[in-house]
């Protein structure tokens, strides 16, 4: 172990330098595999730690083949970014880049003549530039693909895209089926092969996605995934396809399948299953947004962040609704705080639509008693959680009786403030300890701790004013937190 080392949380927030040179030089001619290989390797090169710094780890990291970083880590060498140490197990160490030459790399001419003239006029529509030209020349080399296999995708390419196509594409295709093995004349046969043969369910595919575009490399790429690696049939795919017409496309279609994928969900049935819970869960969070007066314009956020983890707490669309109407009729808004009051009840084990009732007829028998104490204090107004709070604390936790409440109530009906004079009141009664209404009409109010405020009258009797000693004296600064009620 080094004598020092980043903790793993100052690796995380720790930041990686990147060379200019990388950005602006090397990395427009390299592809995302390489890119992404080169960053990730250059952020483990601050840890000290070999966990996690292994050709496996940085695999499963990126999701990336090891023989696909192999070859990434070999192209970097071959540009002078990196230096292979060990082949066995593999190790490289990083270069400044200012040390690599900046003279272009030289080809043959007799070598490269006939296959740079091959590609130059198979793209009529404007004349190649010397920098495209070498381009291709180093895909050649730095992914060992034959020449006649290059000509052959770069004509696959100009077929599907026109005259008017970028060579970055040409040079994408070439490089991701290089990284897939594909580079002889013979490999690129068959992989066309392939593609065609995709070309027609491909087809199907955005007729139910509703896209009027015709399938490109990409596209094709997509199914091929979908098919060979996640197993789907092209009946699953279509079906799926359907739900996501005209709301996304072909990402939102990939987006859809990895979710499927990733839930173990292969057969036809499954997905129609689970595609009619979606549908379901959406419906559902849309009568509650409109019960509780809330809008939402991707609803599928709501039913990832709050619905799906409702139901999967065992609540049904019914019981929902009872809670999202009480929502309404107690003034709480917005989804965070209808989640706040599921997880109150499901930690009550308050669940079921019929439970979830009588919770709420007790909720509602007490804003009646609520309305009764109102009423005897001699107001008509509304009743407010901070009323709520105040019988909760009267009954459940100072243990007042519904009869103590009612006189302390009829006490203070005329009283100025009559709510805050109850108030004080019961909680005189509490500090006395009372137990009956004989105790109660034992108990003196005194006027100054609990007075009537009248126009013009001054509202704190008593004028002593307390100085800066006597209010430092009042609290016991160590014994703050252990007071005594």
């Amino acid at each position: 172990m080094p004598f020092s080392a980043l903790s793993q949380d100052a690796m995380i927030n720790n930041s990686t330098i990147i060379d200019n040179m990388f950005i602006t030089d090397l990395m427009p001619n390299a592809d995302e595999i390489a890119i992404k290989v080169y960053l990730y390797s250059l952020t483990l090169c601050a840890n000290q730690k070999t966990i996690g710094n292994t050709l496996e780890s940085v695999s499963l990291a990126l999701g990336v083949e090891k023989g696909q970083i192999a070859n990434a880590i070999k192209y970097w060498e071959s540009v002078g970014a990196v230096k292979i140490t060990n082949e066995n197990p593999l190790e490289f160490e990083y270069l400044p880049l200012k040390t690599i030459m900046s003279k272009p790399r030289k080809y043959s001419v007799d070598k490269y003549s006939q296959f740079i003239s091959q590609i130059e006029n198979m793209i009529l529509a404007r004349p190649l530039t010397p920098n495209e030209l070498v381009k291709y020349i180093e895909v050649v080399e730095d992914y060992k693909i034959s020449k006649e296999a290059m000509v052959l995708i770069a004509q696959y390419c100009v077929n599907s895209k026109g005259q008017n196509i970028n060579s970055n594409y040409i040079l994408t295709v070439a490089k991701a089926w290089a990284n897939e093995g594909i580079k002889s004349i013979e490999q690129v046969e068959l992989k066309l092969k392939e593609m065609e043969a995709q070309s027609e369910n491909m087809r199907a595919v955005f007729f139910a996605l509703g896209l009027k575009s015709s399938p490109d490399f990409e596209d094709k790429q997509y199914l091929i995934k979908w098919t060979t690696s996640w197993g789907y049939d092209l009946e699953s795919i279509l079906y799926a396809a359907k739900l996501c017409k005209k709301r996304g496309g072909i990402k939102k279609l990939d987006n859809m399948l990895d979710n499927f994928y990733r839930l173990g969900l292969f057969t036809l049935a499954d997905i129609k299953q689970q595609s009619e819970y979606i549908e379901y869960a959406r419906n559902l969070a849309v009568n509650i947004n409109k019960t509780i007066g809330v809008y939402y314009e991707n609803i599928d956020t709501v039913v990832e962040q709050y619905i799906t983890n409702w139901l999967g707490k065992g609540y049904e669309a019914d019981g929902l609704k009872l809670i999202a109407n009480y929502c309404l009729k107690r003034n709480i808004k917005g989804l965070e705080s209808m989640n706040s009051i599921i997880n109150d009840l499901y930690s009550k084990g308050i669940v079921s639509a019929q439970s979830l009732q009588n919770y709420f007829e007790i909720k509602k028998q007490i804003d009646c008693r609520i309305k009764e104490i109102l009423n005897l204090i001699g107001t008509s107004r509304m009743i407010s959680n901070a009323d709520r709070d105040y019988y909760n604390t009267w009954t459940n936790i100072w243990g007042m009786s519904d009869e103590i409440i009612d006189f302390a109530a009829k006490k203070s009906c005329g009283k100025s403030f009559s709510f805050a004079y109850l108030n004080s009141l019961i909680a005189s009664y509490k500090e006395n300890n009372v137990k009956s209404i004989e105790d109660c009409e034992k108990i003196a109010i005194i006027p100054s701790k609990i007075g009537t405020i009248s126009n013009n009258s001054q509202i704190i009797s008593d004028k002593h004013i307390y100085t800066k000693e006597e209010l430092d004296n009042l609290f016991n600064k160590e014994d703050e937190s252990n007071f005594d009620f």
